[in-house]
């Protein structure tokens, strides 16, 4: 694609506000909340020339999303717009969404120059109110227009494969929504909703209102579901290029610029960030994606300038927007005394603004400020906020009053044309024949396509039918080149006679080798680098190759190994993953043939079972190569996952492993740069630890209660080393098992010495879960309904946590054995509804961050609503109510209401509702049965973003919300 410089001529008029106006405003709103009054500032230099003609992804784009693209493009080093997730939706400083209410607005005094959006939708949201949330995006969008701000719209997609959130990285989820998946059909049913958005998003002259929209993004880490580590680098492009197609050319979608954000981290190395680059035919903007968690130390602004350095000069060749597209300090501002630097926004602006290619930046967006419990990534208080201030009054940064003339521009498009094979993707792999290949040709008066394999074989491919994307065809494949080897395709496009483009890609035949249960890899399969670095995914810039035997290098088995680069002169860490699968629950060890390169950096084997990073440490002190064997139980949680800390890589954990990673972080006397080799990286089966107790051994069917009790709560054996499982428990035993368990459990009353019966422990764990009412009365014969332990046998027993003598018994004066005691209670630990009753709510210093549209306050521990019509009040934070079965809202007085509620949970903040109960008109506690939400809500409820309760018209007090 080309662009042609702005001769002189061709610069537009541009007003250039002053930010007087704006501070004052800040400073009413500073003193009405008790802040401090921000300062006074210089008016913005103007802007820089527009081109005449600009070559957008789209040559149809409607003239305000030509003329903002060369806004954006061509402001260049004179400033940077600064930007904010859901500005006007969330925030600290205003409880209740009104289309001009913003942090930035209290902070500063100016609305952001950019306002960034997400979706609306969440995993499990019915399609009526998908479509209706599409709406209400557009409507979202048209707020942020009226303050003068830019929009940017992001998707955070469920996995469409698996119901999940975006999150879920199962079931093969990229490869499922490409062209000829199983739900390639949803993901255009996703893009409609999308498409209305956007259709709908018009200003109040009824033009369409430009807007960013960035998809797919990060997608150079693995932690979204299109992300690197499932998918290929050309299948990953061929996502982007179709979601571009299907809603420039199926959706007639004219106001959208496109923007590439991969992530961050790429040590300014152009190759490693293009590495998934859908081509200049498919992105406008260039992004970048990245947080903070040094207070802006010297080597984090280093990092960020080599990259954003690098992109500004990409920009420039190619006549891209190059742009800061998330920014901010990991976990965001926290309370004053916690934060590393509190100058941390000039420092990063005088780093950006000290490079001239990466002050080339057109903005910098910082997610979003979600009020109640979380932390904002930006201040409207405390140690902080000077800062902030100090960064918006800098002439260098751009807010809403600062922009003029964005979307005015006399621009001209320019044509483009571009052809890809939409299927199979770039390195593909390809299992069976035959091979259906889809052609994607846009901007050509194509009247021939083919495809030739590098056999030779020309394919000659069918035109799209009415409505259709694609040219098609179907490459015959021998069943003999299905042997794992690559193949090269080129795509033909031919207009008039004449050959107009060439494409090449390669596609693998043939099945992926099938490596033995516990293996990683053994680095024998890959032909070349290029077939490892599809299968190993790098994190942060480094370089990854063969290191081969028959060329000198030293491996640890068989022909070759893989070797990692490195160099941490702008990063503090880098490594490289893949996934894996399997039960490695049979095994004890892990091997890694390791070759150290002297560095004295530090080493990290990572592996991820049961959903939480374990991690080991092999040396890299000497330069020998070495076979490393670490025992399992020797792995712990990774530092950063402070949450699992005390997790242990447990047979039951291995039995779901799902990525294995290499890591090397740079040590503080470490070298900055280094070379290390791995191979042979397999769990094997090794020599199992010694059980707990000598007297217990692993095949006992209760080892693995007894080995819990032992390491999660108490040791109950004796000077000796043994358990005695079958010896009765006493009552002073059974009373320091459960107080170590948790501080609240009542006493198991008696004689100390005396054996626990059966109906003690009973009652003694029913009234450690609340003393919640069965299902149904105990059905045993010993066991009389006015007993007083009649409610807790039935409890426990229709939970599983005790299990009966027999099918007519209970024994209810049986003694319990220590064994049973371990049993009985690590079943208690995993059943539903067992934790202590919590108290989220008491109001005792206010409305704790609930939210209404209507009026709202709390005074006396009490929360006192009053609602002109029936609606939903809202608190957002995080808690987590994992294990929870009940939550209870405690009315005190109300003029009548039935209580609906809905929950936030997980990073997609997926909406989880349940119907209203029976309508209360006086003081009641209402209890709402949180086993009714669906299975996935209830999966995530240790991750509650949001608590929402629907409330009927009228006057409504409340005195406390608890779970149990």
């Amino acid at each position: 694609m080309n662009s042609t410089p702005a001769p002189d001529w061709a610069q537009p008029s541009r007003r250039v506000r002053p930010r007087r106006r704006g501070r004052r405003a800040a400073v009413a709103v500073a003193l009405a909340l008790g802040l401090a009054a921000p300062l006074a500032v210089t008016p913005v230099a103007h802007a820089a020339p527009v081109a005449a003609e600009v070559d957008l992804v789209d040559p149809d784009a409607t003239p305000e999303t030509r003329s903002l693209f060369a806004y954006l493009r061509d402001i260049d080093a004179e400033g940077v717009l600064f930007g904010h997730q859901e500005d006007l939706y969330f925030g600290e400083s205003f409880p209740t969404q009104d289309g001009t209410s913003s942090d930035t607005l209290t902070a500063t005094g100016d609305h952001p120059a950019v306002i960034g959006f997400d979706t609306l939708e969440t995993a499990g949201m019915p399609l009526a109110e998908r479509e209706a949330k599409a709406q209400q995006l557009a409507a979202n969008i048209r707020q942020a227009h009226d303050v003068g701000a830019i929009s940017t719209l992001t998707i955070h997609m469920e996995n469409l494969a698996t119901g999940g959130d975006f999150y879920d990285t199962s079931g093969d989820a990229l490869r499922a929504v490409l062209p000829g998946g199983a739900q390639h059909d949803a993901l255009r049913a996703y893009l409609d909703r999308i498409a209305a958005t956007a259709h709908a998003a018009v200003a109040a002259d009824g033009t369409a209102i430009p807007i960013v929209f960035r998809p797919w993004h990060e997608n150079a880490g693995s932690w979204f579901w299109w992300g690197a580590a499932f998918g290929l680098p050309g299948e990953y492009a061929e996502l982007f290029r179709f979601t571009v197609e299907y809603l420039r050319d199926v959706k007639d979608v004219h106001n959208l610029l496109y923007a590439f954000s991969p992530g961050g981290g790429f040590g300014g190395d152009e190759d490693l960030y293009l590495r998934t680059y859908p081509g200049d035919d498919f992105v406008d903007v260039l992004g970048y994606d990245v947080y903070d968690s040094s207070g802006a130390a010297q080597s984090f602004r280093d990092g960020l300038v080599a990259d954003l350095g690098m992109m500004g000069r990409l920009a420039q060749a190619r006549g891209k927007i190059s742009a800061l597209t998330e920014f901010g300090i990991s976990g965001g501002v926290r309370p004053d005394g916690e934060n590393a630097n509190v100058t941390w926004f000039t420092d990063v602006l005088d780093a950006i603004m000290s490079d001239p290619d990466a002050a080339r930046t057109a903005y910098m967006m910082t997610w979003a400020n979600y009020g109640g419990d979380s932390t904002p990534y930006f201040p409207v208080e405390g140690e902080m906020l000077p800062d902030f201030q100090a960064y918006h009054d800098d002439p260098r940064t751009f807010f809403a009053d600062d922009l003029a003339g964005v979307y005015d521009a006399e621009t001209a498009s320019v044509a483009s044309a571009a052809a890809h094979l939409a299927s199979p993707a770039d390195g593909a792999r390809v299992v069976a024949g035959p091979v259906e290949l889809r052609a994607s040709v846009t901007g050509h008066a194509a009247d021939r396509v083919t495809v030739t394999t590098d056999a030779g074989e020309v394919i000659e491919l069918a035109a799209p039918a009415d409505g259709g994307m694609w040219w098609t065809g179907a490459w015959e494949v021998a069943p003999e080149q299905l042997d794992n080897t690559s193949h090269g395709l080129t795509l033909r496009v031919f207009a008039g006679g004449a050959e107009v483009e060439t494409t090449a890609s390669t596609v693998v035949l043939g099945p992926e080798p099938v490596l033995p249960l516990g293996v990683v890899d053994d680095f024998e399969s890959y032909d070349a680098d290029a077939a490892l670095q599809s299968r190993w995914v790098p994190q942060n810039a480094n370089v990854l190759e063969l290191a081969r035997a028959a060329e000198g290098d030293a491996v640890g088995g068989g022909e070759a190994a893989m070797r990692l680069s490195y160099s941490f002169a702008t990063q503090s860490y880098t490594g490289a993953g893949r996934p894996v699968s399997g039960d490695w629950s049979s095994f004890w060890d892990f091997q890694a043939w390791i070759d150290p390169d002297a560095s004295g950096n530090r080493l990290v084997l990572q592996l991820v079972a049961d959903g939480v990073a374990f991690e080991a440490y092999p040396s890299l002190a000497g330069d020998d190569p070495y076979l490393a064997t670490i025992p399992f139980a020797d792995w712990r949680p990774a530092p950063w996952d402070t949450a699992n800390a005390d997790r242990r890589l447990t047979p039951e954990a291995l039995a779901h492993v799902s990525q294995f990673s290499v890591f090397v972080n740079a040590a503080d006397a470490g070298a900055v740069e280094g070379s290390i080799v791995v191979d042979e990286l397999r769990a094997v089966e090794g020599t199992p630890p010694p059980p707990v107790y000598v007297d217990v051994e692993r095949d006992d069917p209760d080892y693995a209660a007894i080995a819990w009790l032992h390491d999660e709560v108490v040791d109950l054996g004796d000077a000796n080393g043994r358990f005695h499982p079958a010896r009765p428990v006493t009552r002073a035993e059974a009373t320091r098992a459960l107080a170590a368990y948790r501080e609240d459990a009542p006493a198991v009353e008696g004689t100390a010495k005396a054996p626990v019966e059966r109906a003690e422990l009973a009652h003694a764990l029913w009234e450690l879960a609340g003393a919640p009412t069965p299902a149904e009365p105990a059905d045993f014969d010993d066991v009389p309904s006015a007993h007083p332990s009649a409610e807790a046998i039935a409890w426990v027993t229709q939970n599983g946590i005790v299990e009966p003598a027999g099918d007519d018994r209970f024994g209810m004066r049986g003694p319990v054995t220590r064994a049973e005691l371990a049993r009985a209670l690590r079943a208690f630990d995993a059943a539903p509804g067992t934790e202590p009753p919590t108290t989220l709510f008491d109001f005792a210093d206010g409305p704790q961050g609930w939210a209404a549209n209507g009026a709202i306050d709390a005074a006396d521990g009490r929360l006192t609503v009053d609602l002109a019509e029936s609606g939903w009040i809202w608190a957002t934070g995080s808690w987590d109510l994992s294990g929870r079965s009940t939550l209870v809202i405690d009315v005190a007085e109300t003029t009548g209401t039935s209580i609906g509620l809905a929950l936030q949970v997980g990073p997609s903040w997926s909406w989880c509702e349940l119907p209203a109960g029976a309508p209360v008109s006086g003081g009641a506690s209402v209890a709402i049965d949180l086993g009714a939400l669906s299975s996935e809500c209830r999966d995530q409820l240790g991750d509650v973003r949001g608590v929402n309760l629907r409330l009927d018209a009228g006057q409504h007090a409340i005195d406390a919300i608890r779970v149990r």
